[in-house]
């Protein structure tokens, strides 16, 4: 047709307009394949649109930020075209587990480890001593991750490495394929202020014996204490943290029953301001941090976690990512 910019396929009819778009359609889209296409849609002379049978909400959320229009097989629309506007809230559904090397337990640690250096250059030998897990295991994330365009290779056989190239792309990706707690106990404990919660918390899991480490708003708050990321976060937890939990992620081997009554709380849900949480194996643990004499998640953990509280969680997240995490 003539006029029409090149690479557009299609044209989208409203009222007495036309706009010429160019359509991409795909099986599935996640928050690495979204972030691609935003990076290739800087470079088209036309307005893209992705239509795809499953869509990660995280994706679309990353499309609708880069002006890219998606459609997908849940009955989701977003459409912002000059005088048009289309928001359609399709069926809720979690979407498919992904067919191989899920971000998730094990494998889910082998990238957060390459996210917490992304400048290092890893072999996969070096990567599953880091990680502590099969050398085999880290080859099949590094092929899910060469496919999702987050990860380059150099070199062969045994020197091959691998080396993040989009860190942005590969966060989204493993917080939006993270599991849900597999255990979750509320309790009550007799405390002041959070600060002197989360010292009595810290000193009494010590006690017992019991791996752990805090996340959430809480041990945001009390890990960013001072420096520019204080600045910039803080000011956001002081309402939360007030109001909130102060959630820990404790060893898969222990009882919650036996660890609530070991640290001097009271399993209690109405009121409680502790949220014990535990996972199948103690992935959420890895490369755990020490701050002010407690052990708290690492800045990545604490993103993920805060992604899924209810409370301006997501909002604190965004925050600590722009301040702390830098991508």
């Amino acid at each position: 047709v003539r006029g029409r910019p090149p690479g557009a396929g299609a044209v989208v009819r409203y009222g007495d307009s036309e706009t010429p778009v160019v359509v991409e359609c795909k099986a599935r889209v996640n928050s690495a394949a979204a972030h691609q296409m935003a990076e290739r849609a800087q470079r088209l002379e036309a307005p893209l649109v992705v239509i795809a049978e499953e869509m990660t909400a995280t994706a679309r959320e990353i499309l609708d930020a880069a002006g890219i229009g998606s459609v997908d097989g849940l009955g989701n629309v977003h459409l912002a075209l000059p005088g048009l506007i289309m928001k359609i809230t399709g069926a809720k559904r979690r979407p498919r587990r992904a067919a191989s090397a899920r971000l998730s337990g094990k494998s889910g640690v082998v990238a957060e480890a390459m996210l917490l250096d992304v400048g290092e250059s890893w072999s996969v030998a070096d990567l599953a001593g880091r990680c502590r897990v099969s050398p085999g295991l880290v080859h099949r994330v590094m092929l899910r991750l060469e496919h999702e365009g987050v990860v380059t290779s150099s070199g062969a056989g045994p020197a091959k490495t691998r080396r993040v190239s989009n860190a942005a792309a590969l966060l989204d990706l493993w917080a939006e394929e993270q599991r849900d707690p597999a255990a979750r106990q509320a309790a009550s404990m007799p405390a002041g202020t959070p600060d002197e919660l989360i010292a009595a918390l810290g000193a009494g899991l010590e006690s017992a014996g019991v791996k752990y480490a805090l996340t959430g708003a809480a041990a945001a708050g009390y890990a960013l204490t001072s420096g520019a990321a204080a600045a910039a976060v803080v000011p956001l937890l002081v309402d939360v943290v007030a109001a909130g939990e102060v959630q820990v992620w404790v060893a898969s081997t222990a009882d919650l029953a036996e660890l609530c009554a070991e640290v001097g709380a009271e399993p209690w849900e109405p009121e409680s301001n502790v949220v014990l949480l535990q996972e199948r194996d103690d992935t959420p643990l890895a490369f755990r941090v020490r701050h002010r004499g407690v052990w708290t998640a690492n800045a990545l953990r604490l993103y993920c976690d805060l992604r899924r509280d209810p409370q301006r969680g997501r909002e604190l997240g965004e925050h600590l990512r722009s301040a702390v995490i830098g991508f």
